[in-house]
């Protein structure tokens, strides 16, 4: 096999998803629950710790 050398460089992909709407609503639900709940598990975390 030939050696390759230290390259480096990046790939940017793009998915597209085609999703029904009832899924779509779920998933943006979920996700606007988590970034309230996210902070708080943290601080939780750090308490939990020390």
């Amino acid at each position: 096999m030939a050696e390759m050398g230290e390259k480096k460089g990046k790939l940017k992909v793009t998915v597209e998803l085609e999703v029904n709407e009832e899924l779509m609503g779920v998933v943006k639900d979920a996700m606007s629950k988590a970034s309230t709940k996210i902070p708080e598990m943290m601080r939780r975390g750090g308490e939990n710790k020390q």
